[in-house]
Formats: structure tokens, sequence, C-alpha cells
């Protein structure tokens, strides 16, 4: 079923709060209508899982916005793989692709537990803690100035800068959002050049070494080597952060998940895919087709934008039986979501997200009996990305 829905501020009001706080409502009245919805002249909007992990990585579908109209303050990371498609994506994912795999993703999940131990021998029992930046950024985001090599610099400040940055990716940003934007972008650039700059002169033997090492050899910009640190310095806690707190709140909700996460290892990669499923960081995939499309039904001309709500798809009640539900035994086939990306554009560091999340849930359940969420958590939201402003939690 499809419907060129004649209002789509009613199914899609992105920036209203009772939207933002809670859209699954909305993407499953607008799925009762159809799976492919045109709420502009150009812009679609794809609900399906399965037309979401077809039609989103086919090769026409490029990530790179059309030129044309007012520079965009992302344009910052134009020569990062945020901004290449293929071939220049496929470059640019090799220089970072043998820093995060499986081998070397078990060391970090290493250093990660030494981090995250630190973390929780400082928590006093039954006393009120940051769950989200003491015990999810923080740790996460020592483990990647150790993969990078980089002082871990104003942990707080960075990740705000990064989230006022990312604001202007809204599909309808609101007044003030583009100088907010800029502005955040300014400090993450600042920030990162000035310890960039430093190691040219004191090198050391992380990541941004060999981007400079690749610098010396012809084989990568300045600007690259800049903008992909930025990327990797200033995301490296808070996406996985978010990860972990969600799942500080589902222990908090259900004791038996914590209970069997202690004692059945087995199922502890289970436990946080789930996780991932019903929380994604990133909420909506773009894309821009190079060629007519027809997408259940519905024709999509090239050079349209399409959007793919990653939430939509993670809760498709043709792959996750009661979608709505917390559920680690789903099988394999009926388990695979979105949160990290899809084909070319899946995130590169996604096994790392993964390992940290559930190594920082291990040692939560071995540590500590119970969590309680002390009040109300607080979140920040747009349409496109969420995070945790404030997690308060008691750990017993």
């Amino acid at each position: 079923m499809t419907a060129l829905h004649p209002d789509p501020p009613t199914l899609f009001p992105w920036n209203e709060a009772e939207f933002r706080a809670d859209p699954y409502p909305y993407y499953e009245r607008a799925r009762a209508l159809g799976s492919v919805h045109r709420i502009a002249e150009d812009t679609y909007v794809v609900l399906g899982h399965a037309d979401t992990m077809h039609f989103a990585k086919l090769p026409c579908m490029r990530i790179a916005e059309p030129p044309g109209g007012e520079p965009h303050p992302w344009e910052a990371f134009a020569n990062t793989v945020l901004s290449k498609d293929p071939p220049e994506h496929t470059r640019m994912r090799r220089l970072t692709n043998r820093w995060f795999s499986p081998k070397l993703v078990a060391q970090w999940a290493e250093l990660t537990r030494e981090f995250a131990t630190a973390a929780f021998d400082a928590v006093e029992p039954g006393k009120v803690v940051d769950g989200h930046f003491d015990l999810g950024v923080a740790p996460t985001h020592s483990v990647m100035c150790r993969v990078l090599d980089m002082p871990e610099g104003d942990v707080e400040g960075m990740f705000w800068a990064l989230w006022d940055a990312m604001l202007i990716n809204a599909t309808a940003p609101v007044e003030g959002t583009r100088e907010k934007s800029i502005a955040g972008l300014k400090f993450l650039f600042e920030q990162t050049e000035r310890e960039v700059t430093k190691k040219m002169d004191h090198p050391g033997t992380g990541l941004v070494d060999e981007f400079i090492a690749a610098h010396a050899r012809g084989e990568l910009t300045w600007r690259e080597i800049l903008e992909t640190t930025v990327v990797l310095y200033m995301s490296g806690g808070p996406n996985p952060a978010y990860l972990i707190g969600a799942g500080f709140k589902l222990f908090a909700e259900r004791p038996d998940v914590m209970r069997a996460y202690r004692e059945r290892p087995e199922i502890r990669d289970a436990v946080v895919n789930e996780i991932a499923r019903l929380n994604p960081v990133e909420l909506i995939i773009t894309r821009f087709p190079t060629e007519d499309l027809v997408i259940d039904g519905v024709s999509i001309p090239a050079g349209s934008t399409v959007k793919f709500p990653i939430g939509a798809a993670n809760r498709d009640p043709a792959v996750f039986a009661d979608p709505n539900t917390f559920d680690y035994a789903r099988p394999p086939e009926a388990s695979r979501n979105l949160t990290f990306g899809l084909g070319t554009h899946a995130c590169a560091g996604q096994l790392l997200g993964r390992a940290e999340t559930k190594v920082i849930l291990e040692v939560l359940a071995e540590k500590f009996d119970s969590v309680e969420i002390a009040g109300d958590p607080v979140e920040v939201r747009t349409d496109r990305l969420v995070a945790f402003e404030k997690l308060p939690v008691v750990l017993r």
C-alpha cells in the first residue's frame, strides 16, 4: 500500500515536541496509510524495513546532496566519508578500517573495561550519579582518544558543540539553528586542529599519526586529516553513550534482563542488539537518487530527497513481531536493525560501539545488583538525532 499524502505536516510534524519525544505512533499512523509518502514537491519518506534495506544502499542513492542553493554548514565535512560516495568513500574508509577490525576492537573493548571499572569503582552505592556522562560518555571518549592518540580535552564542551553542529541536519531547522551549528563547528575544528598540529612536531602511535604519515606521502590532504579526525574525536563518546544510557534504563525497568545479562554471557550480544534496535541515535538516513525509482508503487524522480526514518524501519511489524517490545530472544533473521546504518555508509565504528556498550553493561551487572532511575531522565531531541542531557541513576 502506498500513499502520496496531501497533509504531510500532520503525518510528520518534525518540530513538534510530541513528535520528537515519541515519533513511533506517528510512524504507525503513516504506515497505516502507506509505506511511502511524498511530503513536499521533491521529498519522500520511506517507512518499510525491506524498502530501506534494498533502496537506501543502491549505488544510485547518493549521500552527497546535489549542488545548488545556499552553502550548508555541514559542508565542513565534505572531505569525509559522511559526505562522499564511492570511489572516494572507499578510499577514505580504507584509512580507518584496520583500526576498527575485530582483532583491534577486542583490544579497545578491554581498554573500555579498564576505564569503565575505574568509573564504576568511583560510584558510591545508593548515591546519585550521572549515568550518561560519567559512566557513558567519559569512558568511551577516553577509548577513542587512545585510538587516535589524542588528549581528552574538554569532553563536555565537545559533546555539546557536536550536538549544536548537528542541529542543522534536522528536516526543518528552526530559526537560529544555522548560527548555532556554525558556532559548534568552529569550536570542534579549533579544538581538533590545535591538537593535530601539535602532533606534527610530537608524533605518537595512534590513528591520527597514521593520517599525518599518509599526508606526508601525498595520500591525504590536510583538510581530509582535520575533518576525519573531528568526526572520530568528537563522536567517539556521544553515540555509544546513548545506547549505554538506554541500557541503564532497561535494567532499571527490567531487573530480570539485568539478572539474565549477568548470569548468561551468551545472550549479551543479543541484548545489546535489541537495545540498539529500539534506541537509534541518528534517526533518519537521507539519500539523493541519481536515477528515477519506484518504491512500493510510488515514482520517485532522480534528484529527489528520500528520507528513511530508522526508527520506523526498526519497528516495522512486517519484520519485528510486537515491534515496540524489548525481546532479546528474537531469531537472527528477525533482528536485523538499521541503527548503525547499512551498505557502504554503515557506521565504521559500529563494532566498537557495540563492544563498548556490551562491556560497560557487563561491568555494571558484575559490580551492582540493581539500577534505579533517580527522577526523570532528560533527553534532547530533534527529528534527526537524540542524546541524553542527564541520566541520574542510583546503583545498589
